[in-house]
């Protein structure tokens, strides 16, 4: 081929390659389908905040090195629950929604990376899976469902990315593909959070008594070691307290301990709870008293509440291990608060028990699945949690009416006498000397017919104050039963602190009194202000 066919031959292939090029176009790759999801909302299909009916949180807690469940759920009567611990009534609905509101609109702001084996990487490895060993790389999966049981979100979030504040990583559950995304879920798994913790829900201004008794009881013996009662009273919430047995010449009430006593009691918060035996519970809701059997026994023993036998044969008792608290309002309520067993444990231990525990699943009567406070100190120190461990007690509450807080009963007036028929005065009367002073005495009939007056008056308002006082006892017993449907059911689990602040004793509530007088000091015998002697000639008396 000589120089000229080449020339042709090179022309011809260029021509081609350019129709090619025309009507073929680039050969670049089309994006993957990963990738063009970039900018598109999760679940474009969720919009509506008020469609959650419930929610599951299963979070990795940095602390204990374990995953942790949490969950909120509306059940049939409508009614909020929290089956991680034991089904205990949830005041969470408005919560709910904050973090449903959260999760609606989160979109694909960035692809990280499509492969399973960058999970880890992007701290997005599912809690719930079994096969999420490496814990550093579990992100935190919350999942909200409708009333159908319907998956409305469900998102595992994963590491912040580096140099971007507010965004994460994360993904769907079922989808491989890893994005990166701006979140702002606003979720707790704290159990106060979602509960009224309030327990009592006393307003410290209608209390007008307080007792507080260290009596306790030796669990080997079953013997009772009276302790020191203190009680404290008041007539209206503007009297100073008083402490019963005092020497009131040398001693008076520590106003100042008994207003952190009373806010103690006004806030008063749990931080856990456990589930009571049937039988026992349903004996405390229905007013029975404490419906016992060997199970229910062992359960109180375990928390720190000891049956005795009262004095002379008499029925039981039940003892708590460290004293006890009544508490009454001017609503004719008594709070009594016993306080049982201590025990330490990490948040969740204290929130809900020391065994794995199956979410919604009720345990066996008489357990709620815990070991007593010594396997919990030994697991413990298995675990080497003793930064996160938390000083807790058990506290058993119920309620009774008292009558005596209520104030006296209205007293019914007298009904004034007539009085009686008198004879005539003599006319020795008229003939008396004209000088004489004139009789002012009040004329009897007068006197009862203002008596009878007032009488009727104060009839009427003994009328109406008995009304106002029988309906403030109706309110009371209704406020009392409703109260021990409420307490009836569960164990309270409260801080060491709130144990230490309600539990005090005669060494904080009583203070000596001040000395009266100042001595006068040399010079000035009148005890007057510096600079301020007495006036010219006068003069004191002895002894000044």
């Amino acid at each position: 081929m000589n120089e000229s066919q080449r020339t042709v031959v090179f022309v011809v292939v260029a021509v081609v390659s350019m129709v090619v090029a025309r009507f073929v176009g680039p050969t670049a790759p089309k994006p993957t389908a990963e990738v063009s999801e970039v900018g598109q909302l999760f679940y474009p299909d969720f919009k509506d905040a008020d469609a959650a009916k419930s929610m599951e949180v299963t979070s990795y807690n940095p602390d204990t090195a374990s995953v942790r469940p949490f969950a909120i759920v509306q059940d049939k009567t409508g009614l909020w629950r929290i089956p991680y611990a034991h089904n205990y009534p949830a005041d969470g609905k408005d919560r709910l929604a904050k973090t449903a509101a959260s999760m609606i609109g989160i979109k694909r702001e960035g692809f990280a990376g499509r492969r399973d084996n960058e999970h880890a990487d992007f701290g997005v490895l599912d809690p719930k899976s079994e096969v999420a060993t490496d814990l550093k790389g579990i992100g935190n999966r919350i999942t909200l469902k409708d009333g159908d049981g319907k998956v409305l979100a469900d998102y595992i979030i994963g590491k912040e990315v580096k140099g971007r504040a507010g965004m994460h990583y994360i993904r769907r559950p079922d989808e491989k593909a890893t994005y990166i995304a701006k979140i702002d879920i606003q979720v707790s798994t704290k159990f106060a959070d979602w509960i009224e913790s309030d327990l009592l829900k006393i307003d410290g201004t209608r209390l007008n008594m307080i007792a507080i008794d260290t009596t306790t009881v030796d669990p080997t013996q079953r013997a009772v070691m009276d302790g020191e009662l203190n009680r404290l009273s008041r007539k209206t919430s503007t009297d100073p307290w008083k402490l019963e047995g005092i020497d009131e010449v040398k001693e008076e009430a520590n106003q100042d301990e008994i207003r952190k006593l009373v806010s103690a009691l006004d806030e008063l918060k749990i931080v856990g709870v456990r589930r009571k035996p049937t039988k026992l519970m349903q004996g405390l809701r229905d007013g029975e008293g404490l419906q016992l059997d060997q199970m229910t026994v062992l359960d109180l023993d375990t928390k720190g509440f000891f049956l005795v036998r009262g004095s002379k044969g008499g029925g039981y008792r039940l003892i708590p291990k460290d004293g006890n608290v009544i508490a009454a309002t001017d609503q004719g309520v008594a709070y009594d608060l016993k306080f049982g067993e201590i025990f330490s444990g990490t948040e969740e231990q204290v929130e809900v028990g020391f065994a794995a525990k199956e979410e919604g699943k009720e345990k066996e009567e008489g357990k709620d699945g815990e070991k007593k406070d010594e396997d919990a100190k030994k697991d413990d120190e298995k675990k080497d949690e003793s930064k996160s461990q938390q000083k807790s007690r058990y506290l058993f509450v119920t309620v009774h009416f008292d009558a005596e807080s209520l104030g006296p009963k209205p007293t019914e007036p007298v009904k004034p006498e007539p009085p009686s028929e008198t004879p005539a005065a003599e006319d020795a009367d008229a003939t008396a000397d004209a000088t004489a002073p004139t009789n002012t005495a009040p004329d009897p009939k007068q006197v009862y017919e203002a008596a009878l007056a007032k009488y009727e008056l104060d009839q009427k308002k003994y009328e109406s104050d008995v009304k106002g006082y029988d309906e403030k006892v109706k309110a009371g017993e209704k406020l009392v039963k409703e109260l021990n449907a409420r307490f009836a059911d569960w164990y309270y689990v409260v801080s060491g602190t709130s144990f230490e602040n309600l539990r005090q004793g005669r060494k904080t509530l009583v203070k000596d009194k001040t000395a009266q007088a100042t001595p006068p000091a040399n010079g000035n015998p009148a005890g007057l202000p510096p600079g301020l002697g007495l006036p010219p000639g006068l003069n004191l008396p002895p002894g000044n």
